[in-house]
């Protein structure tokens, strides 16, 4: 047997109609974790998701630095007087976040992220957060806007 007719055996067939289907390839979507991130994730990731949703950096920096105060990053974080998750809400603004998060536990974090660019968007009481043009000017709006306050 000659060397070409060993190619030749083990040629595929000429007729690409005889080839059985392939299968499509297989690209896994990554998966969100089921687990809140590190805080050092969570910093990170707080600061992309504002970033890639159009917020100006000096927003961004406050929306980090309320991050860190309520709590420290942790985006399961329950404090006393039933203040929950990464932006500390409680009572109905826990309750509308649930609702939006489709959750009654801890809503992964971009989804609390998500939530608070709903707030942030939809509540009048937010017009200092998106009047403000330094850092100090949008934190002292989010103390008082996620406090209840306003303006």
């Amino acid at each position: 047997m000659s060397a070409c007719s060993l190619i030749q055996a083990v040629a595929p067939p000429t007729n690409p109609g005889a080839l059985p289907p392939q299968p499509q390839p297989f690209f896994a979507l990554p998966q969100p974790s089921p687990y809140p991130p590190a805080p050092d994730a969570a910093h990170a990731e707080i600061v992309q998701w504002f970033h890639d949703h159009g917020y100006q950096d000096f927003q961004i920096q406050a929306l980090v630095e309320h991050a860190r105060t309520e709590s420290g990053f942790r985006a399961c974080a329950v404090g006393p007087g039933g203040y929950h998750y990464l932006y500390q809400w409680a009572s109905t603004r826990l309750e509308h976040l649930q609702e939006f998060a489709h959750t009654d536990g801890c809503p992964q974090l971009a989804t609390q992220l998500a939530f608070a660019d709903h707030e942030l968007r939809d509540d009048p009481k937010f017009a200092c957060f998106w009047n403000a043009t330094t850092e100090p000017a949008a934190y002292s709006a989010l103390r008082r806007g996620f406090g209840g306050g306003s303006c």
